[in-house]
């Protein structure tokens, strides 16, 4: 997912949900209102189109997106589930995820 690419468009979010892209390093990148999302392997390439003013038409090619906001957590690096990921978990931080089923399934009993 190291070539996924973003760009802008016109839609609102309030009829969807809050998007998180998760990476295989563990960074995640979350999308702003109005973005959406491509995703592309190093063989294709992403082109973004430029009207100008005259009418003629450019496409350029679209750069991977190389931004994230992750924050890291206390427990990043922990196995999910083990008694210190239980003790270091905070649930519920981000609404109801599926690490907050794990809490439940594997902390709760």
């Amino acid at each position: 997912m190291k070539y996924l690419l973003a760009s802008l468009v016109l839609f609102s979010s309030a009829v969807f949900g809050q998007t998180v892209i998760n990476f295989d390093d563990g960074s995640t990148y979350t999308l702003k209102d109005g973005e959406q999302v491509f995703i592309s392997n190093a063989h294709n390439v992403l082109f973004k189109r430029q009207l100008m003013k005259n009418k003629d038409t450019f496409f350029i090619a679209q750069e991977p997106w190389e931004k994230r906001d992750h924050v890291p957590q206390p427990t990043d690096g922990m196995a999910k589930g083990s008694k210190e990921w239980c003790e270091a978990y905070v649930p519920f931080q981000n609404g109801y995820t599926f690490d907050d089923q794990m809490w439940q399934r594997a902390c709760q009993g």
